[in-house]
């Protein structure tokens, strides 16, 4: 999420939502080291961390996998002291993609297929008539990590949209239950359904499979 509001000043104890933005450096109470800011919603900030060792941010580059930090955003906005801002270059931003969501297409009433859809269409109707026909994530490609059977992260799939411009809901949660079926057992290790974002891979935006709640918010 960008935005053009100028930094706050560094004497301004108490900071609301509207002070953060993109590049925005902040020295948390919990560590010595600065952070920035890479993306934020109300609920999380995802940021990158300096590193002492390197004299540098922690994201070096951006051929590798990356998963970002993230912290809640009212922490962060009242235990940070904004320090100074540091711009993106329109490359990083174009690869970050801080305007996608963190999270999406979640509803609580329905558990990933154990068997999936044939199509998107099939998809169980209360996910997929939901807004089925409209743009929710305006990227092209992404990466799409299911999760094992005791809840640990799976290696990463490139999905793409059939339309250049975003996936639609029905299209996400197909591709979704798709990578995701394969691993689910009769232990359930979530409740509900959700797409989360958790940093880039292959200079994609990636995002993993959970339940409505992120993992975060378990």
């Amino acid at each position: 999420m960008l935005r053009k509001r100028l930094p706050v000043s560094p004497l301004q104890r108490t900071m609301t939502f509207n002070d953060l933005h993109v590049g925005a450096v902040f020295q948390p109470q919990w560590d010595t080291r600065p952070l920035r800011v890479i993306a934020f919603d109300v609920e999380t900030v995802m940021y990158d961390c300096w590193w002492p060792q390197i004299h540098g941010w922690g994201i070096d580059s951006l051929n590798r996998n990356i998963a970002y930090y993230r912290v809640p955003t009212s922490l962060l906005l009242n235990k940070c002291e904004y320090l100074r801002t540091e711009q993106y270059t329109e490359i990083e931003l174009s690869i970050h993609r801080p305007d996608l969501p963190f999270g999406f297409a979640r509803f609580a009433d329905i558990d990933w297929p154990a068997v999936c859809p044939a199509s998107s269409d099939e998809f169980p109707s209360g996910c997929a008539s939901y807004q089925s026909s409209q743009l929710c994530l305006n990227a092209g490609k992404i990466i799409l990590q299911p999760f094992g059977p005791k809840g640990s992260s799976k290696p990463g799939v490139m999905i793409k949209a059939e339309n250049p411009a975003g996936f639609t809901v029905s299209e996400i949660l197909w591709h979704a239950a798709r990578l995701q079926s394969p691993f689910l057992r009769e232990i359930k290790v979530t409740t509900g359904i959700g797409i989360y974002r958790s940093g880039i891979q292959r200079k994609l935006p990636s995002y993993y499979i959970w339940g409505s709640k992120s993992r975060m918010a378990m």
